[in-house]
């Protein structure tokens, strides 16, 4: 049965970007940039949405994509349910490696799905790690605050030069860290990390969105997701 609603577009939500750079455009996103390395992006797809879980299970939204971030070599950090302009939505943090070549940092990502009829309004925030890497991990380690007990105990391995050692580095299976954790943001605000989790909560408090339109001649009928 076709939806009852008109799909929305990049003008059915909107947000703070006072202090961004518009970077892309389209029929279905947009992107912006700001000073301190962060990306957002606003994603509008005309597809219906097809996830097969009820958005508000977090069992069923964690193992979904635990294991999709798994494929793409990177690891969920967290997933939450949280509210939007008084609309239930999903909010997930992943980390990849970076896509910079010959880089060893990682590239953080929180993304916002907000339903909106049959489908998902998407927002992600995202920063790269530059530079100097590994420096929130070592202090934290230095504090005691990881599990000694489950560190990797990897065995040395001898490599020929510096090519593949990055290649060994980067095909390591990424895992969540306890430096990972948000109590620690405050102690490294510049780390991609912090700036992205600050960004979307930033980001959130400012969100509008408009009322869905239904479409001329067709009976407006309950969204996908609702199962009540």
């Amino acid at each position: 049965m076709p939806s009852a609603l008109t799909p929305p577009n990049t003008r059915s939500i909107q947000f703070d970007v006072a202090d961004c750079t518009l970077r892309e455009q389209s029929e279905e996103h947009l992107g912006w940039s700001t000073s301190n390395d962060v990306f957002l992006v606003l994603r509008v797809p005309k597809a219906r949405a097809d996830w097969q879980f009820d958005l508000q299970d977090l069992s069923a939204a964690r193992n979904y994509f635990s294991s999709k971030c798994a494929d793409n070599g990177g690891v969920l950090l967290e997933i939450e349910k949280v509210v939007v302009h008084g609309r239930h939505a999903l909010l997930g943090l992943f980390k990849y490696r970076s896509p910079i070549p010959q880089s060893l940092g990682m590239m953080f990502s929180n993304v916002l799905w907000i339903p909106y009829g049959d489908w998902l309004l998407e927002i992600s925030v995202e920063s790269p790690e530059r530079g100097d890497t590994g420096l929130r991990e070592a202090v934290v380690l230095a504090m005691g605050k990881n599990n000694e007990s489950t560190a990797e105990q990897a065995t040395p391995i001898v490599l020929d030069n510096t090519e593949d050692m990055f290649a060994t580095m980067r095909a390591r299976p990424l895992q969540a860290l306890p430096s990972d954790d948000r109590r620690f943001d405050d102690m490294f605000p510049e780390h991609p990390l912090s700036k992205v989790r600050h960004r979307m909560r930033q980001l959130i408090s400012t969100v509008s969105i408009a009322e869905e339109v239904t479409a001329p001649g067709l009976p407006k009928r309950a969204p996908w997701w609702k199962f009540w």
